[in-house]
């Protein structure tokens, strides 16, 4: 009788450990994914954001799984499945302080220039930003929202569009600015340049700002991940005065090369309680879900964000509320 009871039990638990074996190996690999820097490597880079989805998927899991009775298993899924999202909902480290001058920020990729110029000139007279960043310009695009307006007051702005398209970003003013050195530059291996200019604030003061646009990880894997280590090593340098961060970053919180950039900085972007709102892809069936765009402070208060929509680009864009610190 014994050696039958033994028997019946190998096999009761022979189904179980092959159904834990069957959710632990993926359920830790999506637990370690947005801890994984290896070299340069796109396949990776796409996973990190992908993560929503596929968080959302082994949730599905565990519910298939509770549904057969095999809560075990369930549970062991959902553990590793919200270990995965730790990391990426731990809030960055701002500043605090008490709120003093309004500041709105407005920042879109625009699609190649092909935004289109009447929504997002409403965007702007609605929002009335102090500081406008448009990655993926054109001159055409920019003439466009001037003659939208019939009071254009953004006549400071940085260097001239001389490429159109995917390359180019420009950030406009309603005060005087002073335009510095690049970031990162095509000849440290960047894609793009990340143009900087300090705002001269009639109110919050001087305030320094970078246009930031790495290239895809999809395109160039090892261009994206230099750039945002250089930008992450040029924000330390730069530590006089309060800092905006502002473009299609092409990284989530999910990517540890972000999160290296974000550290120190307060995240004025919209949320959807403690996970970043999706600003990727805007012009399609899927709902955006990975988190590109991104407005980053250091030294001012963020008030509120919210995301906008403008047709001819597949970005939604953001409006951050910021202020000065008293």
């Amino acid at each position: 009788m014994a050696r039958d009871w033994t028997a019946e039990s190998s096999d009761l638990r022979a189904p179980l450990s092959r159904r834990l074996l069957a959710v632990s190996v993926p359920g830790a690999f999506l637990a370690v994914l947005p801890h994984l820097s290896i070299g340069s490597s796109a396949i990776l880079a796409v996973l990190q954001a992908l993560l929503p989805l596929l968080f959302l998927a082994a949730l599905g899991m565990c519910a298939v799984l509770a549904c057969r009775r095999s809560f075990i298993p369930a549970v062991v899924l959902l553990v590793l499945a919200a270990a995965s999202v730790v990391p990426v909902l731990a809030p960055s480290a701002g500043t605090t302080c008490s709120p003093g001058a309004p500041l709105t920020v407005v920042s879109l990729n625009a699609g190649r220039g092909h935004a289109d110029a009447s929504s997002l000139a409403a965007v702007i007279g609605e929002s009335d930003p102090a500081i406008l960043v448009l990655v993926e310009t054109s001159e055409p695009l920019l003439k466009a929202l001037a003659a939208e307006s019939l009071d254009w007051a953004y006549t400071h702005r940085t260097g001239e569009v001389f490429t159109g398209g995917s390359v180019d970003t420009v950030f406009l003013s309603r005060y005087p600015l002073r335009e510095e050195a690049p970031a990162v530059l095509q000849s440290q291996g960047a894609l793009f340049d990340a143009p900087v200019a300090v705002i001269e604030h009639p109110e919050a003061g001087r305030i320094r700002v970078a246009g930031i646009h790495p290239a895809p990880p999809t395109y160039a894997p090892s261009s994206w991940a230099s750039s945002l280590y250089r930008l992450a090593a040029w924000k330390e340098e730069h530590a006089g005065m309060p800092l905006v961060l502002a473009g299609d970053f092409n990284a989530t919180t999910a990517h540890p090369h972000f999160r290296t950039l974000a550290a120190g900085l307060a995240e004025a972007s919209p949320a959807w309680g403690p996970w970043a709102a999706g600003t990727w892809p805007a012009d399609s069936a899927i709902p955006a879900f990975a988190a590109i765009d991104h407005v980053l402070v250091r030294g001012l208060a963020v008030r509120d964000a919210e995301r906008f929509s403008v047709p001819g680009t597949d970005h939604h864009g953001i409006v951050a509320q910021l202020s000065s610190c008293r």
